[in-house]
Parts: C-alpha cells; sequence; structure tokens
C-alpha cells in the first residue's frame, strides 16, 4: 500500500532514471546511520530527474505525498495529483 511505505534519507546516490525499480542510498538525516530506500512501485520513480546529491527525499508513513527536499526548494508530489494525470 503506497501510504505505508516510508523513506527520509539524504542522497549519497541518486536514483537511476531508466530503472523501474526506484532505489537511493544515503543516510538517515537525524542519526547519520547509512539507508537504502527502495520500492517496487513506479510512483516515486517518476521523479528520478528531480534528484540530485544532497537533496533530502521524504515519504512519511501514512501520507501520500513525497518530498523533495533541495538547498533552497522543497518540490511536493502528492499522489492523488499524479493519478489525475496519468
Amino acid at each position: 500500500m503506497l501510504s505505508q511505505e516510508e523513506c527520509n534519507l539524504v542522497i549519497e546516490s541518486p536514483p537511476k532514471n531508466n530503472s523501474v525499480w526506484f532505489e537511493v542510498k544515503g543516510y538517515d538525516p537525524i542519526s547519520h546511520e547509512k539507508k537504502v530506500c527502495k520500492t517496487h512501485n513506479r510512483w516515486w520513480n517518476l521523479f528520478a530527474d528531480e534528484m540530485d546529491y544532497g537533496d533530502t527525499i521524504v515519504k512519511k508513513r501514512g501520507e501520500l505525498i513525497f518530498a523533495i527536499h533541495k538547498k533552497d526548494t522543497i518540490i511536493y508530489h502528492d499522489w492523488n495529483t499524479v493519478t489525475t494525470k496519468l
């Protein structure tokens, strides 16, 4: 279920645009522990070209918003908006 997925990660290895599966490597911004966020749905991968080294991606459990925090901007992607465009 999309709403139950979660990720809070500073990107060290951005996702590949040409992959059908989403996988990003980096570290937790609070604990600084290395971690990997991956999912088998294609929702997060729609925004792979917007993610760069050093960005923070946030997907909170129970929400349908995927956020990309850049140095001076936060980009929000709402699942309900994405599905109406598909």
